[in-house]
């Protein structure tokens, strides 16, 4: 079914040019990708109709959206009761709001894909504008490659993460066996594997393989979710970025005297940079919940993650993990920012030519132009509590550095809660199968 899919991708993209550069034709392979795991459960993907785009409530897409949205909330529920009876501290409280945002990342996804119809009838248009002679810019790197390799390059650098963060706990649990001399009591490492990882879940229903399986899925499928969450950020960070570039780009030569000034042309390029807004706020209304999250689960994570690396862990592998962690989570923390502030600079950048254009070329519709370009903020947003511009990547970094100083205090005082004795897991393993 897989290679079926791909080999229907190349099709439809072996053709592709500067003249059908859109936006929906160069971000399906990710949709796709996200969809295998359950996300954005959208139809009509492969149709070049706009309107072609919906949710099928009956479809597998939206089925497995809710199976794991489901399955997610149980092991958040299992996890809250886990640490209920063990306590709360620091750095074990992590995997609880990992799974929170997780899912509900997830669902803010599911209600933007019934709201995506009206995003993909008004970016179609907006592209017919864009992709038309005046503004087409023949060159190889086109929409269509700058969001492929973005995403591939993020997409690698996540599952790279994601191995090395099982590679890690694997390597832990072998320095344990080791240690409290287990290793007549595993047979099966895949079973103590999921048996330690999936603790929570299993204190409530039997062992099986099937279900082990089913829940690392699970698991994959939501730490994919952390990720496609800036990733889908950052392709239409670029994708918007790149319209507005279009507009400036075109209104050089006017600096450069190849066009003369006059109301016609005024009005035309205003009229296409007003699509462009119109665009963004269309997108904003949609996306600005999960910018909104995005920004608050890097700070929380970035924090984590560097109160683990500030503090000595036990092995090699936990140094290579956490450090890898954290770099790739600030670097792609910083991409999505400098990426959606991108924006607001391809938006300002009309300003720099039209300051330029002496006073025998000016005219009503370029003074209307001027004003607009100089009053309006145009940024995407987070729910409108703030705009995502260059400032707000100064201002997040001192946020950090105060909840640091936060978390460490807390860190200090949890100190010694959630503390589960070394060697005690055949013990615990052996309450939850006979219920003792």
């Amino acid at each position: 079914m897989f290679a079926k899919v791909v080999r229907k991708i190349l099709i439809l993209e072996s053709d592709l040019d500067n003249t059908h550069d859109t936006f929906h034709r160069a971000i399906r392979p990710f949709i796709v990708v996200g969809q295998l795991f359950g996300i954005f459960p959208i139809a009509g993907i492969f149709s070049n109709n706009a309107r072609h785009v919906r949710v099928d409530w009956f479809s597998v897409r939206v089925i497995l959206n809710l199976v794991i949205i489901g399955a997610g909330s149980f092991n958040m529920i299992t996890e809250i009761q886990r640490l209920r009876t063990i306590g709360i501290s620091a750095k074990n409280i992590n995997h609880l709001v990992f799974l929170i945002d997780a899912c509900l990342i997830s669902t803010l996804f599911l209600r933007m894909a019934t709201q995506w119809q009206r995003v993909a009838i008004k970016w179609s248009q907006v592209d017919k504008i864009f992709l038309s002679e005046s503004y087409r810019i023949c060159s190889w790197w086109t929409l269509k490659r700058k969001i492929w390799f973005t995403a591939g390059l993020l997409l690698l650098l996540a599952c790279g993460e994601h191995i090395l963060s099982i590679v890690n706990t694997l390597s832990d649990q072998q320095h344990e066996i080791r240690h409290c001399g287990w290793e007549q009591n595993v047979t099966d490492m895949f079973r103590h594997f999921a048996l330690r990882k999936f603790a929570n879940v299993y204190s409530y229903f039997p062992y099986s393989s099937y279900s082990a399986g089913f829940f690392m899925f699970v698991s994959s499928a939501l730490t994919l979710y952390w990720n496609y969450l800036d990733i889908f950020i950052i392709l239409l960070s670029i994708a918007i970025a790149t319209r507005f570039n279009q507009i400036h780009k075109h209104i050089q030569t006017i600096a450069q005297g190849v066009f003369a000034s006059n109301e016609q042309f005024w009005i035309r390029v205003r009229s296409d940079y007003v699509s462009v807004c119109e665009l963004l706020d269309e997108v904003d209304r949609v996306v600005s919940w999960i910018m909104l999250i995005s920004c608050a689960t890097n700070l929380y994570f970035i924090c984590l993650q560097i109160l683990n690396v500030s503090q000595k862990l036990r092995y090699v592998m936990n140094d290579v993990y956490y450090c890898f962690s954290l770099l790739f989570l600030i670097g792609r923390t910083v991409t999505m920012f400098l990426c959606a502030a991108s924006i607001h600079e391809a938006a300002k950048k009309p300003l720099d030519v039209v300051t330029k254009i002496p006073n025998s070329g000016w005219c009503v519709e370029l003074d209307r132009f001027a004003t607009q370009l100089k009053s309006e903020t145009v940024a995407l947003s987070g729910m409108g509590f703030f705009h995502i511009t260059r400032q707000l990547l100064f201002s997040m970094a001192g946020t950090i550095v105060t909840y640091e100083l936060v978390m460490l205090k807390f860190d200090r005082q949890s100190e010694g809660k959630g503390y589960i004795r070394p060697c005690s897991f055949f013990e615990i393993e052996k309450k939850w199968l006979t219920g003792k």
